[in-house]
């Protein structure tokens, strides 16, 4: 009766929630991910196409580059060379008394070896400043102003400047994707949701152009589900647990006597033997008895009356016992459901009247707040289902944290870590080797005349050692 009368609430809550349904299986049609990101990936496809198509070209600059760097550095060292063999040569062919134009041809080499260092360090010196210049300016300008900036997220601080990449827009990246400006979105807050692996529409923001809690809303759907439970009207006044004809009948058997019998009677009778002597030990002493007689008829007739004691002892003993068995328990349950009969028959009369009473007053509210529990459980699972909808799709569902990977691989990795930090260690090492040119310079020129054989030599003899092997000269060199 109860399901008959709520049929159509069933099917309109039923409708409900299969339209709130229809909805959720909808959302993922509807969000404008990929409209939103059309100009953004079509950034990220030219840019691949970019660097796909001038891929060969950049490589073989890298190897160009490569190459000067090898042949600065072949410089420097041939430089180095020189002055080592000069110094080599120099240290080992000397001879303290010898006089400049009288020195040996390994000290002379020695002085013809720096001097030659000295003449390419002046033929090249002016290249590797060059060098050292220009990659000083780029590469402590990309550290300082790029790998150090994007490091500490300065530099997305500053592409968030409004009005600075564009000067109509107040914030680029908004612009750029929703093609409204006004919308705080922002280089910095996009790569460090991207960082923390949230979805693109929590770091694009793009409830701006489509709130999902809109169309996850059920509070509309469950606000009719809940008026459905609310109105909800079941009659059961038809309903009757006992009529009169019941009650009567009840009421006689209550006043029938069945609780005043004497059970133990029966119970004592039922509890005897059948038979008041045991046919079996009858049949086996009739058989001893008739085994002493001798042979004849009457020896065949006692055994055979044995067995037939035995065959009415299976036959009839066995089944009246089992039957007398059941009789004993059949009166003893009787006798213990029919102590207190009257006292049980006015416990159930009075426990029918009352649960008639509560289906005439109550049972109608009753069904309506459990149908209302009922329908909150069903809007509660839903709710904690669009709930993880909602987190699904604003937080898992396409997370960034790849793009923020690849951003940090582009900038940091190969960028800085792989062009930016050696271009700095490069120049610093040449200027480094540069600057400590010019002492080498100096040191090489003066230490060549102690070594170089020379054309004329100035004498003065000192009077007091009186040694012409001890000798402070000023030598002129020819060119």
């Amino acid at each position: 009766m109860v399901q008959n009368q709520t049929t159509d609430i069933i099917s309109d809550i039923k409708s409900s929630l299969n339209s709130l349904g229809s909805n959720i299986e909808n959302i993922g049609e509807q969000i404008p991910i990929q409209d939103k990101l059309s100009n953004f990936m079509g950034y990220i496809n030219d840019t691949e196409t970019y660097i796909h198509r001038n891929l060969p070209t950049l490589e073989e600059y890298d190897s160009y580059r490569w190459l000067g760097g090898l042949v600065v550095c072949c410089l420097l060292t041939l430089v180095v060379v020189f002055y080592y063999l000069g110094l080599m040569c120099g240290t080992c062919g000397y001879d303290r008394h010898s006089t400049p134009t009288e020195r040996g041809c390994v000290s002379n080499t020695g002085g013809i070896f720096l001097m030659v260092g000295v003449g390419v360090s002046f033929l090249f010196c002016w290249i590797l400043m060059t060098i050292v210049v220009l990659t000083f300016v780029i590469g402590g300008n990309m550290e300082k102003l790029v790998c150090e900036p994007y490091q500490n997220g300065k530099l997305f601080q500053i592409l968030d400047t409004p009005y600075l990449l564009n000067e109509n827009w107040k914030y680029y990246l908004s612009g750029m994707v929703f093609n409204n400006p006004d919308i705080n979105l922002t280089f910095e807050q996009v790569y460090s949701d991207c960082k923390e692996n949230k979805g693109i529409y929590t770091t694009l923001k793009l409830e701006n152009s489509y709130n999902i809690s809109e169309h996850l809303n059920i509070q509309e759907h469950a606000g009719n589900i809940s008026n459905d439970f609310k109105n909800l009207n079941v009659n059961i006044d038809n309903i009757v647990l006992l009529d009169a004809a019941g009650r009567k009948n009840l009421m006689n058997f209550s006043s029938s006597g069945i609780d005043t019998i004497d059970y133990n009677v029966y119970l004592t009778e039922m509890g005897k033997a059948p038979t008041k002597v045991n046919l079996l030990a009858f049949a086996s002493d009739l058989e001893a008895k008739a085994d002493h007689l001798p042979q004849g008829s009457l020896k065949q007739s006692l055994k055979n009356n044995a067995q037939t004691i035995r065959t009415i002892h299976r036959g009839q003993v066995i089944p009246l016992e089992q039957s007398m068995s059941t009789i004993y328990q059949s009166i003893k349950e009787l006798q213990l459901k029919s102590s207190g009969l009257r006292v049980k028959v006015a416990n159930i009369l009075s426990s029918l009247d009352s649960a008639q009473d509560f289906l005439k007053t109550r049972i109608s509210s009753v069904i309506v707040e459990e149908s209302t529990k009922y329908g909150n459980t069903i809007i509660g699972y839903f709710e904690h289902y669009l709930q993880w909808v909602k987190i699904s799709i604003t937080e898992q569902i396409a997370a960034c944290k790849p793009v923020a990977t690849a951003l940090d691989s582009a900038v940091d990795v190969f960028l800085c870590n792989y062009i930016i930090d050696p271009m700095n260690l490069f120049w610093f090492g040449i200027g480094k080797a540069t600057v400590l040119l010019l002492p080498a310079i100096i040191f090489a020129v003066k230490l060549a005349k102690y070594y170089r054989r020379m054309d004329s030599e100035d004498v003065y003899d000192d009077m007091e050692n009186g040694n012409i092997g001890f000798h402070r000269h000023h030598s002129t060199q020819t060119v």
